[in-house]
């Protein structure tokens, strides 16, 4: 039926008239339930329940919903929609999630459901929203999102559990460890409408990642974001075990204005709390926090302290592995051997190897402690009050078996002989000879070595010269020359260096006491600086020192053949040094770098891996020297610490404040550069920003970041292809760079990442990596291993720092091998094939 409306001008007239009757009739109406939503309801009863949530009796009827507005101050307006409740018939008691406020704080409006209004002003209207909690909220702007996503209102603990999290290691917080968590952000914060979205942390590692769904950036004056932690062993504010708290993305310090409005706006969207909702204060903010502590005091707005949270805890196995050892207490200055298991009663300022920790201070996954045992495979964990524990106190001074699980420990006596046999097996099996060429034996400038000149001249040098090919502006990487193994042997063998070390290394008080063998090898180390040099090398050298210009220092740096190798980056082992103008003749620093291959620390590492000391050479890199740059910083061409997908992790600091060996207080500043593709904005995420710099400015500027995006991109493939690891997941390049006072971005440095574990070829033949199959990937619950005729006797799961999680032993007979991964936290894993001496690995992607 097809209708046609015609009109004369008086009909017209009419019809205007009708028209404008009935939009003054709608006008009126809206009006009038305007009008009537302002109308106030007295609140016949004030009251408080066991939980400390108010209890507001107001008259009620079925047709009506009530909203609790609140004030935070008796001289300020009502601002706050706090809560909604739908009417019962007669009374209704009207509470909210958070603590109470006196009677005058609170105000109740009537709407009638028949005609909602639309408090969060999003176009849709209250009842509706109410009835599609957690979907919708009638409190909260932010559209409706699927909960594959996130959802904008928590209505129950369990909705809380199901977009959270739970991993036993999260590298940037170490707080959030074995605590389930989500994520959360705040758009339009400042506006009269903001919008809150929970996050579904299982797919969104980062914010920025949500943010990007939605289409909008992650960072500005009007987001907000950071954490909802549970805490079910912890006294909430009301009284009983289990508490919620909130914090900030990098554990940022926030005003007490925008903590109480973060507050407000979570807990009005979250209804199921029951004043059980705290501001997390982390040890690094206390001090903000208590110059603000009148405001606090005054609030409703709970504090939980991270030390009050591990003040109950009396247990936490951080490294859980086993081992043997002698039990030892450590106190003052004393030194251990790496066959003793030691008890610290403080966190110790450095750590030689042992064969396991036990601390009664509570430490932190990414402690240096920690970390020392995680790269060392030996068993750490904190125990409160270990001496008073009878067991603990009388094993001392007995060999032990230790072993660090989840929630418990087991420390048992031991034989000698089962040390022993640990510590064999801990080892390397056969002596391992560092690559040595002495057929380069002259100083040659950067322009003339290439990377097969790795065994001659070290790879730290090697790599920068290679470098120097890539196609970088001119300065980018350092112009300079390389001294080559041969002199230090030949410096060596001219002093009867070797003879004298030989009779060191076997002298019985040197192997059987600590404080012995470091005095000894300082001896030794000043008998190289002020040893003699050959005249011949004494030549060369000044001809390199004068081909430098005149009046600059000149950095010479550590080389050896026992660093920046595949498998095993020796960072930290060797020192470098400075030759400025006025001290005369460089070898005396060439001697002070050739000592360095001497220090107690290195020794101990190369004797643990059984490397050949002898054969171990030190090479040296010789370039200008930067000084009063702007930045320093170490960058990785993947995401080590947080494994996100197709990112950089960088890690800078403020001037020349060191990022290896920082001071207490120097927090470094951690960005993901995302790894921008032709035509795309490159763009990143900031972690944390530096503790040296105030305003939570960044370090670098942004034409900066680009160029390390792509000097990175370009560093990755090219090197990929050189150490011929193009179908290996766990290569990633370690990177140095500074900013110089001239505002350069320089490159000092690449080195396979620690991580990386090259592929190997068994003696009888190669195996095509391309028949080691992973299905399906990305996983969750299980897995098939596939290998066509590779015969593989061994599987390993590890993850991306190479701690081994899981091992299967196969029948070599078999071709596809079922693991089962359902205990497995999501993230990226290596799985890796063996076959006598034969690896290959893949990288698996696990999700929930």
């Amino acid at each position: 039926m097809k209708i046609v409306i015609s009109f004369n001008r008086k009909r017209h007239s009419l019809f205007r008239s009708f028209s404008c009757a009935l939009t003054l009739c709608i006008l009126l109406l809206s009006a009038l339930n305007s009008s009537y939503a302002q109308q106030e309801v007295p609140i016949l009863n004030y009251g408080i329940d066991v939980n400390g949530q108010v209890q507001l009796e107001v008259n009620s009827s079925t047709d009506h919903y009530y909203v609790l507005k609140v004030k935070h101050h008796i001289d300020s307006t009502f601002e706050v929609y706090s809560s909604i409740t739908l009417g019962d018939s007669g009374t209704t008691i009207i509470s909210e999630p958070l603590g109470n406020y006196p009677l005058e704080h609170y105000q109740v409006l009537e709407y009638p459901i028949n005609l909602p209004a639309d408090l969060d002003g999003d176009g849709l209207d209250d009842v509706a929203e109410y009835n599609n909690i957690p979907r919708e909220s009638p409190i909260n702007a932010a559209p409706s999102i699927d909960i594959y996503d996130g959802l904008v209102a928590l209505h129950n603990l369990k909705t809380f559990s199901d977009l959270a999290v739970l991993q036993e290691n999260v590298q940037w917080s170490p707080y959030l460890n074995g605590k389930e968590f989500l994520k959360f952000i705040i758009l339009d914060f400042n506006s009269p409408n903001p919008k809150i979205y929970f996050i579904n942390t299982n797919r969104y590692a980062l914010h920025i990642d949500f943010a990007t769904f939605l289409g909008v950036s992650h960072v500005g004056p009007d987001v907000v974001k950071g954490h909802i932690i549970y805490h079910p062993t912890v006294l909430s504010n009301n009284g009983t075990l289990g508490t919620l708290a909130f914090n900030y993305t990098n554990n940022e310090s926030m005003p007490f204005a925008i903590v109480q409005k973060t507050q407000e706006l979570l807990a009005g969207n979250m209804p199921f709390l029951e004043n059980n909702f705290s501001y997390y204060v982390n040890q690094s903010n206390e001090a903000d926090y208590y110059t603000e502590i009148e405001l606090y005091q005054n609030s409703r707005v709970p504090a939980l302290f991270e030390s009050d949270v591990y003040a109950g805890v009396d247990y936490w196995g951080l490294n859980q592995t086993e081992s043997y050892g002698f039990f030892r207490h450590i106190v003052s200055d004393e030194v251990p051997n790496p066959k003793d298991i030691v008890l610290y009663e403080t966190i110790p300022n450095s750590l030689p190897r042992t064969s396991g920790i036990i601390t009664s201070e509570i430490q932190t996954p990414l402690s240096h402690v920690n970390l020392r045992a995680i790269q060392d495979k030996i068993p750490n964990a904190f125990i409160r009050d270990p001496l008073e524990n009878d067991t603990i106190a009388s094993l001392l001074g007995n060999y032990v078996y230790f072993k660090a699980d989840q929630s418990d420990f087991i420390l048992r006596k031991a034989t000698l002989e089962e040390v022993n046999e640990w510590y064999i097996n801990s080892r390397p099996q056969t002596e391992q000879d560092p690559p040595l060429n002495l057929d380069y034996t002259t100083i040659k400038p950067l322009s003339d070595i290439t990377f097969d000149m790795f065994d001659g001249f070290g790879a730290k040098c090697t790599n920068v010269a290679t470098m120097r090919n890539f196609g970088f502006p001119q300065g980018t990487i350092p112009n300079g020359f390389g001294v080559p193994f041969y002199f230090y042997q030949e410096f060596m063998k001219y002093n009867d260096f070797f003879d004298e070390i030989d009779l060191i290394i076997h002298d019985p008080d040197f192997v059987s006491d600590r404080t012995t063998r470091d005095e000894m090898l300082k001896i030794f180390r000043r008998k190289i600086k002020d040893a003699a040099v050959p005249n011949w090398m004494l030549d060369e050298l000044s001809v390199m020192q004068n081909a430098f210009p005149e009046g600059i220092s000149i950095r010479c740096r550590s080389s050896t053949n026992n660093e920046d190798l595949p498998g095993f980056s020796g960072a930290g082992l060797y020192t470098s040094k400075t030759q400025h103008p006025d001290e005369g003749h460089i070898s005396k620093s060439l001697k002070q770098v050739y000592a360095g291959l001497w220090n107690l620390e290195a020794f101990e590492e190369r004797e643990f891996h059984k490397v050949n000391h002898f054969l171990t050479s030190m090479g040296m890199l010789c370039h200008p020297n930067y000084e009063d740059e702007k930045v320093n910083g170490v960058g990785v061409s993947a995401d080590p610490i947080y494994h996100t997908d197709n990112t950089f992790y960088l890690n800078s600091q403020a001037e020349s404040e060191l990022i290896t060996n920082p001071t207490a207080d120097a927090r470094p500043e951690e960005i993901l550069l995302n790894q921008a593709s032709d035509g795309e904005d490159q763009s990143y995420i900031v972690i944390g920003y530096s503790s040296l710099v105030d305003d939570d400015s960044l370090l670098m500027s942004e034409e900066h970041l680009a160029l390390l995006t792509d000097y990175l991109t370009v560093i990755h493939n090219r090197f990929r292809k050189l150490y011929k690891a193009e179908n290996n997941a766990t290569f990633a390049m370690d990177i140095e760079y500074k900013i110089t006072s001239e505002d350069q971005l320089i490159i000092k440095q690449a080195r396979p990442w620690i991580s990386y574990v090259p592929q190997q070829t068994a003696p009888n033949g190669s195996i095509n990596l391309d028949r080691f199959t992973l299905f399906p990937n990305p996983a969750t619950e299980f897995i098939n291993v596939n290998c066509d005729a590779c015969n593989l006797n061994t599987i390993r799961v590890s993850d991306i720092r190479g701690k081994l999680i899981l091992q299967k032993e196969i029948n070599t007979s078999t071709n596809n091998t079922y693991l089962i991964l359902s205990g497995l936290a999501p993230g990226t894993y290596v799985i890796s094939g063996f076959r006598n001496q034969t690896l290959l690995s893949s990288q698996l992607f696990l999700k929930r």
